[in-house]
């Protein structure tokens, strides 16, 4: 049996074209195609490897947003929701294949492929709930509230801890649109809980502590510390990031839509 991965190769030049073109259109000119052909990363080979594998981390986690968020636009539309809140499900769905293209520019000029090892962690809609409202309401907690708060949250550290200009600005990039993200996923919650009776509230709360702990224990997963310019985090950072997030805007955030989500320990 293969070793799992993921194919990002181009099946068709014209197709590989509008897609380039169009991404190229979304960002600064230090962030568009030509930048990478040009980009000459400095370091040692250990360096660049460690940075190649780092990055091929990071486009498994962001095609699996891209992949999770997309389920999630469809899931708001069969609900018929307001214009705003389509529009802005479509911009966050749309920033997850920006970055699912940066990453992968990354990998390439690391020296890696468009074959990235490894499968992603898939996340998606709760299929278990008995309706598409309670999928949707669970996925923009767990998935926007907290994910996308605490991945804005580490990406923004590693853009400040990134040596190499072209990692910065893709690590800089990602940051501001996950931004976006983690706020957004409040703002959903804000249209979206009245419509849940006050037992569906509590299971909530149940469901987002659950998601927290999740969250902490997979981030938190001890590794070795290992040096690359390309916006490495010490594994001593992490924690503090993590729960300075959770004090600052995540826990705030749930207690203002007067929702009782806990910490996790």
């Amino acid at each position: 049996m293969s070793a799992p991965r993921l194919d990002l190769r181009a099946n068709s030049r014209a197709l590989e074209t509008f897609g380039r073109r169009s991404l190229d259109a979304l960002l600064p000119e230090a962030l568009q195609t030509g930048r990478f052909t040009a980009w000459k990363p400095k370091g040692d080979d250990p360096a660049i490897a460690i940075g190649r594998s780092a990055w091929e981390q990071m486009t498994l986690n962001e095609y699996r947003s891209q992949v999770g968020f997309t389920d999630l636009l469809h899931a708001m539309t069969r609900l018929g929701l307001s214009r705003d809140s389509l529009q802005t499900m479509e911009r966050l769905t749309r920033d997850e294949v920006v970055h699912v293209e940066l990453c992968r520019r990354m990998v390439v000029g690391l020296g890696g492929s468009d074959i990235i090892p490894g499968e992603p962690q898939w996340v998606g809609l709760d299929e278990s709930l008995p309706s598409m409202l309670e999928r949707v309401i669970e996925m923009v907690t767990t998935s926007l509230c907290i994910g996308e708060s605490l991945s804005c949250a580490l990406l923004g550290a590693a853009a400040k801890a990134a040596k190499d200009p072209v990692a910065k600005a893709v690590l800089t990039r990602m940051t501001a649109d996950e931004s976006i993200h983690g706020q957004s996923g409040f703002h959903y919650l804000a249209v979206l809980l009245p419509v849940l009776t006050k037992r569906r509230k509590k299971w909530l709360e149940k469901r987002a502590s659950e998601a927290a702990v999740q969250a902490f224990g997979i981030c938190l997963e001890p590794y070795d510390d290992v040096t690359h310019p390309f916006g490495a985090l010490p594994y001593s950072k992490l924690e503090p990031i993590m729960r300075g997030t959770w004090k600052r805007l995540i826990g705030p955030g749930f207690v203002k839509l007067g929702l009782d989500v806990r910490e996790p320990d």
